[in-house]
């Protein structure tokens, strides 16, 4: 694994699955859109099978990569780059994402103007166009299960519009409780302070996590519209809807016992597994019904 310990402003870290033609679209628009600064671009390739790390190490010269020898996930991947390389400022984004002109510097430079802000998140627009729910609310036990269990035959229910800030002004830069993991920027000083990304978090609601310790320790968490970047959602894990699923689930459950499993809300912990366990199983029978229908 490469290190180099020479600082710069910005580092900009990518995890790679079999997502080649994603990441090369990204590695495009960072490359048409400098920041202007100091700035180290870093591919973990998760030990992808569709030729990325060789693609990447031949013809991207001026990107640095990461080829692992097994998939460790989102979280422990991007923890590598953390401690491999040193920053001011990180930036996490997915592979199936691109940013647009000025995003990148927007994030950055909105950042050192709020010395209290440890995270923030870009106006993320989703392949169609429309606006993807980047910035959100941390949901009760109780909320989080009624989102769950609701979300996928009633989408417009009042608890999932609550979590998904619906109905707030997001024109203007605001304070939320956590933003998307598909694209944030850190400042490294909070990121020490608080710790790295949860490695038990394979894939999903390590951002959650992340956010919520930061407000923990005093520090604040930006939604920044001034930045925009587009994600073309699931792109990095297409074809994979039933183990994502069970991954997302996993982490949700893991997220509250993490964090009150020494509170008295431990006591609703069996009722939100029950209610993962249905959302799993719906999406579960909704793949097979599929497939068995040739829809």
């Amino acid at each position: 694994m490469p290190e180099n310990k020479e600082k710069t402003k910005l580092l900009i870290s990518i995890v790679s699955y079999n997502s080649l033609n994603y990441v090369l679209d990204l590695l495009q628009s960072i490359k048409e859109n400098p920041p202007g600064f100091s700035c180290r671009t870093v591919v973990v390739d998760n030990a992808s099978s569709d030729g990325t790390a060789e693609y990447i190490s031949s013809r991207y010269r001026w990107v640095e990569l990461i080829a692992g020898t097994e998939n460790i996930g989102f979280a422990a991947a991007n923890n590598k780059v953390v401690k491999a390389f040193d920053s001011d400022y990180i930036i996490l984004i997915n592979s199936d994402c691109q940013v647009y002109p000025g995003a990148v510097k927007g994030l950055i430079d909105f950042l050192e103007s709020q010395e209290e802000a440890a995270i923030a998140g870009p106006k993320i627009i989703n392949s169609d166009g429309t606006l993807q729910p980047s910035c959100r609310r941390f949901p009760s036990m109780f909320n989080a299960a009624l989102h769950s269990l609701l979300v996928a035959v009633y989408p417009n229910n009042p608890f999932t519009r609550g979590y998904k800030l619906e109905g707030m002004d997001k024109s203007r830069p605001l304070t939320v409780d956590w933003v998307s993991g598909s694209c944030m920027a850190i400042r490294r000083q909070a990121l020490d302070q608080v710790g790295l990304l949860d490695e038990k978090y394979f894939m999903y609601v390590e951002d959650l996590d992340l956010c919520y310790r930061m407000w923990k320790k005093g520090w604040k968490v930006y939604y920044y519209p001034y930045s925009q970047v587009l994600h073309h959602v699931g792109g990095s894990s297409r074809g994979r809807d039933i183990r994502a699923s069970f991954r997302m689930q996993k982490s949700v459950f893991y997220f509250y016992l993490k964090h009150h499993r020494n509170n008295w809300r431990v006591i609703f912990l069996p009722l939100l597994l029950m209610v993962l366990v249905l959302r799993f199983l719906f999406t579960f029978f909704k793949k097979i019904f599929t497939k068995s229908s040739g829809v």
